[in-house]
């Protein structure tokens, strides 16, 4: 890769960071919902305002159609749609100080992707700190990884009423390193030729009968505590608000532009103090999180 210097512009620097984009950083999309960023108003989100996530609900058996008392037009009362309040109220960042006299020799793209990623992993922990007996009730002893394979995860729906009721295109599986290196190691799944040695999602013997059509994913952020190991997904048990427009300042004073994470802005600024020249590069992340659907997510423990 070519140079970057810190004194190039902010764009070109982006577009260099971003060459590898994929960052050894756990992926938000197995559990939360991406929201479209726009206040009840309909205005864009920006820090401090609040997004609204609807959640829909209905259950109940069909009734016979009644000619004579014309109950077509009965409206059953089981449907119903709740609000929950996602508020973009973090503000997590890390900045770059590059001196004067080393903006020539310094490719400040390696320096950009390592705090990029401190800051996405940031954000994970966040997120994942959800992940809670308080928050999702619903869970799974799935024992130590020591005995855990693939006949382990075909019978996760068996023991589990929660997780048949996710559409199958929709259910994901997310292990922590111990149980996808178990998985990984059963003879069934390392002999299995549609098998990529460390690429799980694409294992067709697990995804179709297992039935988690959404894939099987590995976590390394899960919370530490309540021996936590993994957890069963429809994809919305989390949602995450960002703002779809960020703060603009006049240019002299600072330049900015936007990194892309998974689908998740982040917000990159530069700037130069004119009394030591030194160059400022700050990378940040304006978010916010809710619980979002309590059955979305099933929780994995290995007690």
């Amino acid at each position: 890769m070519a140079a970057t210097f810190a004194n190039d512009d902010i764009h070109v620097i982006a577009a260099e960071a971003c060459v590898q984009e994929n960052l050894p950083v756990d992926d938000l999309r197995v559990h939360a919902l991406e929201l479209n960023p726009q206040t009840a108003s309909g205005t864009p989100a920006i820090l401090e305002d609040t997004v609204k996530v609807p959640i829909y609900a209905a259950s109940g058996e069909a009734t016979v159609w009644n000619s004579s008392t014309n109950n077509y037009e009965t409206a059953d009362a089981s449907q119903s749609v709740t609000y929950k309040d996602v508020t973009i109220d973090q503000r997590k960042k890390r900045t770059i100080e590059v001196p004067e006299t080393k903006l020539l020799r310094t490719d400040i793209t390696q320096l950009i992707r390592l705090e990029f990623e401190n800051v996405a992993r940031t954000m994970v922990d966040d997120v994942n700190g959800l992940i809670l007996a308080a928050n999702f009730a619903q869970s799974a002893n799935i024992g130590a990884a020591s005995g855990w394979d693939s006949d382990g995860v075909i019978e996760l729906r068996g023991d589990n009423a929660q997780i048949r009721k996710y559409p199958t295109s929709m259910r994901r599986l997310a292990l922590n390193t111990d149980y996808s290196i178990a998985l990984q190691k059963d003879p069934a799944i390392k002999n299995h030729n549609t098998l990529t040695p460390v690429d799980l999602p694409s294992n067709q013997l697990l995804t179709s009968f297992a039935k988690f059509g959404g894939g099987l994913w590995e976590q390394e952020q899960l919370p530490t505590g309540e021996n936590l190991v993994g957890i069963a997904t429809n994809g919305c048990g989390i949602a995450i608000a960002m703002p779809s427009v960020y703060q603009q300042n006049d240019p002299d004073t600072y330049e900015q532009t936007v990194m892309m994470w998974n689908g998740f802005p982040f917000l990159m600024r530069k700037h130069k103090k004119a009394g030591s020249g030194s160059v400022f590069i700050t990378i940040e992340a304006q978010y916010g999180f809710a619980v979002a659907d309590e059955l979305g997510i099933v929780r994995l423990t290995s007690a």
